[in-house]
């Protein structure tokens, strides 16, 4: 065994005649451990048949079995100064035990072309001290430490924690809030009875007449200080007996009813009036009648017609003044649907007193030929009714559009 005096590294092979960590001639063990002051003796014949062997393993032969400077690679300078420092130097037995060499210094030599095929041949076989440095510190620093199995411990939890999350939500969800709901809906909404279909079968326009629907009108409650109104033919002649329409309405008990209306040769079936004595009016309301088609639909191509007929009468009459027809357009006279146009004018006895008008026009709820005219007039002496647009939803005039109904 060989024992690096220098840093006291060991060496089994017997060989060897280097230090790998500094280049140091390697003494034998024995010798080493009985101490630094003994004398180390070197053979050089030895030594120079060990550097031989080790140069001649190293260099690559031709295949001539010569030596050919020309297709080998030069070995490292570190090599050539450990081979030629025991044959020029001449150590003293002290001197070497007590001071060792410096290491040599590595150079790399030029890169050298070898052809390809030499280059098996060629290359040189150097020793690997590095490998066993790596085996010497390796052995030194014991087993590797096992790794810690509480990361993969702690990253299982946590999945499992998560599975778990997601199994509960997924629970609610799908199970116990659909339950929920269902017991929540038992109690708060009773089953209710499924309804039965109704089959209607299309009528034949060619043979029948389309039925007119019903409209289902409340009762309406008077006050105390109202009278009311029931239309009759049993008085009526001409256009009114043949375009009767039963009807009925209320209204307040101060106004005055017109005996002209209602009778043989009259042209509206009803007329009432609020007055101001000694005979102005304040407000009055008149039921005429117009031949309609049997329906809103089919009488809905004729009332802007029907409006500009009226219209142009009112504007020739001889006790208006300054006549001009202010809207038009579809509208609603208590429950019922209708069409409708809105004027002002003023009187041309006393052009100081302003009068607004409005005519509504209902078709019928029974599927005749008989429409109604609803003809409503309203003064500036009226203090409740401003404009135009006053009339028929201020002043009194609002208690006979609500109690107006179709019928007996």
């Amino acid at each position: 065994m060989k024992q690096c005096p220098a840093c006291n590294r060991t060496y089994a092979n017997d060989k060897q005649k280097f230090c790998t960590q500094d280049g140091t001639v390697l003494v034998d063990a024995h010798s080493a451990s009985a101490g630094q002051g003994e004398t180390v003796r070197i053979d050089s014949a030895e030594l120079d048949d060990e550097i031989t062997k080790a140069i001649s393993q190293g260099l690559p032969r031709t295949t001539g079995g010569g030596f050919d400077p020309y297709k080998t690679t030069v070995s490292s300078p570190a090599e050539t100064s450990a081979i030629q420092s025991p044959k020029t130097e001449s150590v003293a037995p002290q001197a070497q035990a007590t001071s060792p060499p410096p290491p040599p210094i590595a150079s790399v030599p030029p890169p050298t072309v070898v052809p390809s095929d030499q280059a098996a041949a060629a290359a040189p076989v150097a020793p690997q001290p590095a490998a066993s440095s790596a085996a010497a510190v390796a052995s030194s620093s014991g087993p590797a430490k096992k790794r810690s199995k509480l990361p993969l411990i702690l990253g299982i939890l946590g999945v499992l924690l998560l599975l778990g999350a997601g199994a509960a939500v997924a629970g609610y969800f799908f199970v116990l809030k659909p339950m929920l709901e269902a017991k929540r809906g038992a109690i708060v909404e009773p089953r209710r009875p499924e309804p039965t279909p109704v089959v209607a079968t299309t009528p034949d326009i060619g043979k029948t007449k389309p039925e007119t629907p019903k409209i289902q009108t409340p009762p309406y409650s008077p006050s105390a200080y109202v009278v009311q109104f029931v239309n009759s033919n049993a008085n009526l002649t001409g256009k009114l007996a043949e375009h009767y329409v039963d009807f009925s309405f209320y209204y307040p008990s101060r106004w005055q009813k017109d005996p002209k209306a209602g009778v043989a040769g009259a042209t509206n079936f009803a007329h009432v009036e609020r007055r101001l004595p000694p005979d102005f009016t304040q407000e009055n309301f008149a039921v005429g009648w117009y031949s309609s088609a049997g329906s809103e639909e089919g009488d809905r191509a004729t009332f802007h017609t029907l409006a500009e007929s009226l219209s142009a009468q009112y504007a020739q009459n001889q006790g208006f003044l300054d006549y001009r027809k202010v809207s038009e357009g579809s509208t609603t006279a208590g429950y019922y649907d209708g069409y409708e146009f809105r004027f002002e004018t003023a009187s041309r006895n006393r052009p100081d007193i302003k009068i607004w008008g409005r005519v509504i026009f209902i078709p019928p709820v029974d599927g005749s030929n008989n429409g109604v005219t609803l003809l409503m007039f309203a003064t500036s002496l009226a203090p409740e009714v401003k404009s135009v647009n006053d009339v028929g939803a201020k002043g009194e005039l609002p208690i006979i559009l609500e109690s107006f109904r179709f019928g007996k």
